[in-house]
């Protein structure tokens, strides 16, 4: 069920704050045009009332589709150093959660796995990369891959990450870049889709050099490139 709670939205750029209605959760089999929003970039979008800038604000939210088998719970960027302990309570959530479900529900569940984002562009992503059929695991590692072949050129841009936004038409993936920790739009990169089809092909190694993409809630390269310390 979708559920809107009493929130407190504050600018990025000048800091100031406002009281406002946010979304705690999202069921996206029931309301899609909160989906459509998320996947064009502009769920919550707000204008600051102090300075004119254009923000979507940070806080958690949860993000389920039954149908699709998602299970996608939304940190605020600032969450980012408790990775490690958060992802284990995003999987004692769902483990609860099906525990408790009737049966009905507890079968429509079955095969959800959790993934752990943080901020509004990353959940973005999570829901283009799903509504695209890609595979989570695999596009992180895609990212690894490609960063491993092209690390001074892409050192350039700073601390930052990637997110997937679409497929060229060449079948590459496109994905914005975005500063760390504030998730600023820096730019965007390719990845190949020789790339793509490398990973694909690897996959059994993959998973064994990258346990974590496979079997845990944080699906995301950052936790090798960055880890905690942001």
């Amino acid at each position: 069920m979708s559920q809107l709670a009493p929130g407190l939205a504050t600018c990025p750029g000048c800091g100031a704050t406002e009281s406002c209605t946010l979304f705690s959760s999202i069921d996206a089999d029931t309301i899609p045009v909160q989906v459509e929003a998320i996947l064009e970039g502009t769920f919550e979008q707000r204008t600051c009332p102090a300075c004119g800038a254009g923000y979507r604000p940070e806080h958690p939210m949860l993000f389920v589709s039954h149908a699709r088998r998602l299970w996608i719970v939304m940190h605020p960027m600032a969450d980012r150093r408790e990775f490690a302990s958060l992802e284990l309570a995003v999987a004692g959530e769902i483990a609860a959660e099906l525990a408790r479900a009737a049966p009905i529900v507890a079968e429509r569940s079955r095969g959800i796995r959790p993934r752990l984002v943080f901020g509004q562009h990353m959940l973005t992503e999570a829901v283009r990369s799903a509504w695209s059929g890609v595979d989570a695991a695999l596009l992180e590692c895609a990212k690894l891959l490609n960063f491993r072949r092209n690390v001074q050129p892409l050192m350039a841009w700073g601390p930052s990450e990637f997110a997937f936004a679409a497929f060229a038409d060449n079948g590459a993936a496109i994905c914005e870049v975005r500063a760390l920790p504030g998730g600023a739009r820096l730019g965007e990169i390719r990845l190949p889709n020789d790339i793509l089809a490398e990973v694909q092909a690897i996959r059994a190694e993959l998973r064994t050099r990258f346990p974590e993409l496979f079997e845990r809630a944080y699906v995301s390269a950052t936790r090798y490139l960055v880890g905690d310390a942001l």
